[in-house]
């Protein structure tokens, strides 16, 4: 595989993913620029194994051409999250399979649910901010005001909690910051991973 394709892909996830890989974050989307299928498909074998002992799963939401959208998470916190009482019913309110509740073994259902409205929705569906960790009140807030009146704009835009959002963001910030750095310096995703 050529060396440069692979250390994109690196760079990519890291850009992208620092703060799921690091543990802080429940899940991150990355659009792969994909050079070939054969290079990216590579690339996710060569890593399955680090990915599983650092307790990161994945799964591709779309394809288009030479751009796939995937999705990192972590199983048992974004399961966590997915469980907040607003949560559900946000994700209810566009017919999640959440009547039964939710545990890791409903994830699957909800994630091919995501990957549905992903595939129907003109841009990306309002609830995938519930997937990537954002607040509920948050995500409720950006809906029922159309994306607009928000407090602040950074990785999502924020409606409650300014202050304590505000530090978050610099958390993620200084995480992808410091993945980065550490891939420019050298070292592989495996190690940076190891070291997270």
């Amino acid at each position: 595989m050529n060396k440069s394709i692979y250390n994109n892909y690196e760079h990519q996830m890291a850009y992208h993913c620092a703060p799921t890989i690091k543990g802080i974050k429940c899940g991150s989307m990355v659009a792969f620029t994909v050079d070939s299928d054969n290079s990216f498909r590579n690339f996710l074998e060569s890593h399955a194994k680090c990915f599983q002992c650092h307790g990161l799963a994945y799964l591709q939401l779309s394809r288009q051409r030479n751009h796939t959208l995937m999705f990192f998470y972590r199983p048992q916190l974004l399961t966590r999250l997915l469980r907040r009482p607003l949560a559900i019913d946000i994700l209810k309110s566009f017919d999640y399979p959440v009547e039964k509740g939710i545990d890791e073994a409903s994830l699957p259902a909800l994630l091919e649910h995501l990957k549905n409205r992903i595939a129907d929705c003109e841009g990306f569906p309002h609830e995938i901010g519930i997937f990537l960790g954002y607040p509920p009140t948050d995500v409720q807030a950006f809906i029922d005001n159309k994306g607009q009146n928000f407090l602040y704009s950074g990785f999502w835009k924020v409606y409650t909690n300014e202050a304590a959002q505000k530090h978050l963001f610099q958390c993620y910030n200084d995480c992808i910051n410091d993945m980065c750095d550490r891939l420019r310096a050298g070292e592989s995703l495996s190690e940076v991973m190891g070291a997270a």
